[in-house]
């Protein structure tokens, strides 16, 4: 199998823009909406973002175009392609959102005017879940499920307690802002996309990265969240005829929620339990700085050109 040359492209230009110490993006919020065919190729809400926070889209219909990503895994494959290929030069703040931000959170874009500076991981959405791995057991997937959830942790060197039912309490529907720093909290080969190129392996204390480990390979591809008869010895669920004992590439619309139950402990550095925000009916927050950064470099660039 050869690996995607537009994903080693774009990673590629990523770390040499890093090592020459310039950045391809021209505002400080890139937002990275995940969609099919829900609008063509600009969003029409584009129009409502602040000035000082842009667009980066990728397309899921046309194999071999530009900014190609495979239509599995819902915002999962979506986002974390993002993450691998530009993780040398990501910008300082990176939005991840579904197709249409609004219809999780009506005032999305009023939320998303309090982002700054200072902003390292937060939820831009206000339901709150509590939801375990039973959930799934009207599918007879809670074992399948729960199996991919701690695959998934223990590739970010988070480890689940054996025979305990992992329930997180999350924000839901995967509308997230996280800086550049947390998401470099984890190594590349956590997130990698390349999962079609010969395994590689990365040390990092005491965990292994291999490419079976990988977070795009588990809920953005093809195949199976985890490869082979479920750990039994971990699980919570006990084999029986009522629960899937394989995982297959036909359970991702099941096991690619891992993204939007999990992404708050990946990204946040989170409890799997979060704590819940007090909420505001509408959101208020000061002036975000990067606005004032931005006119600031407006001012500097016309008074270079009057010179």
């Amino acid at each position: 199998m050869r690996c995607w040359p537009h994903v080693l492209v774009a990673a590629a230009a990523a770390a040499a823009k890093r090592r020459q110490g310039t950045s391809q993006w021209s505002t400080p919020v890139v937002v990275v909406p995940a969609h099919y065919r829900e609008w063509g190729r600009t969003p029409p809400w584009a129009t409502k973002l602040p000035p000082w926070a842009s667009t980066y889209i990728y397309q899921r219909t046309k194999k071999g175009a530009p900014r190609y990503s495979p239509n599995y895994g819902y915002e999962a494959g979506v986002h974390l392609q993002f993450i691998s290929e530009f993780y040398d030069d990501l910008p300082e703040l990176t939005v991840f959102t579904q197709a249409k931000p609004k219809q999780h959170n009506p005032l999305f874009f009023d939320t998303l005017k309090c982002l700054n500076s200072r902003t390292n991981y937060t939820s831009l959405n206000w339901n709150y879940q509590t939801r375990g791995t039973t959930y799934w057991r009207k599918f007879a997937l809670q074992g399948v499920v729960e199996q991919c959830w701690r695959d998934l942790l223990d590739a970010f060197g988070v480890r689940l307690p054996s025979k305990v039912e992992p329930v997180a309490s999350f924000y839901c529907c995967a509308q997230m802002a996280a800086s550049r720093a947390m998401i470099r909290r984890h190594p590349r080969a956590a997130y990698e996309v390349r999962d079609r190129c010969p395994p590689a392996r990365h040390r990092r204390g005491t965990i292994t990265f291999s490419s079976s480990q990988k977070a795009y390979a588990m809920l953005g591809g093809a195949g199976a969240c985890h490869k082979g008869e479920l750990d039994w010895e971990t699980l919570s669920v006990y084999a029986s005829s009522r629960t899937r004992k394989w995982d297959a590439p036909r359970y991702n619309r099941h096991t690619a929620g891992a993204w939007e139950h999990l992404n708050h402990v990946i990204l946040g550095g989170e409890p799997l339990k979060s704590r819940r925000r007090a909420r505001a009916r509408t959101p208020r927050c000061a002036p975000s700085d990067f606005g004032s950064r931005q006119l600031a470099g407006a001012e500097l660039t016309i008074h270079n050109l009057k010179k």
